[in-house]
C-alpha cells in the first residue's frame, strides 16, 4: 500500500495518461496567460482600484508553495504552471504597490 504517496513511485505512462500529460503541458503554459489582460490593463491605465493587495499577495504565495511542491516531487507540470502563475501574480502585486 502506498498510503497516498503515489507521486513518489516511478510509474510508466501509457496511452491516455501520456496524451493527457501532453495536453496538461499545453495547459500549464497557457493558464498563466489568463493573467495578462489584468496586467496590461493595470499597466496601461495606471489604475489598480478594485485590486486587492492581500488577495494577489496570497495567490502569489500559494502558487509559490505549489511550485515548490512540484519541484520537490519532480512533478514538472505542477512546478511549471504554478511557477509561471506566481511570477505573474508578483507582477500584479508590484503594479498594485506602484500605482495605488
Amino acid at each position: 500500500m502506498t498510503h497516498g504517496l503515489h507521486h513518489l513511485l516511478k510509474r510508466q505512462r501509457l496511452g491516455v495518461a501520456r496524451a493527457f500529460d501532453s495536453l496538461m503541458l499545453v495547459v500549464s503554459l497557457c493558464a498563466p496567460l489568463t493573467l495578462l489582460p489584468q496586467i496590461l490593463q493595470a499597466f496601461e491605465s495606471k489604475n489598480v482600484a478594485g485590486l486587492s493587495l492581500g488577495t494577489w499577495g496570497l495567490l502569489c504565495l500559494i502558487n509559490l508553495m505549489w511550485s515548490l511542491y512540484g519541484r520537490l516531487h519532480r512533478e514538472r507540470l505542477i512546478f511549471l504552471a504554478n511557477f509561471l502563475m506566481a511570477l505573474l501574480d508578483l507582477v500584479i502585486v508590484i503594479e498594485i504597490l506602484l500605482y495605488r
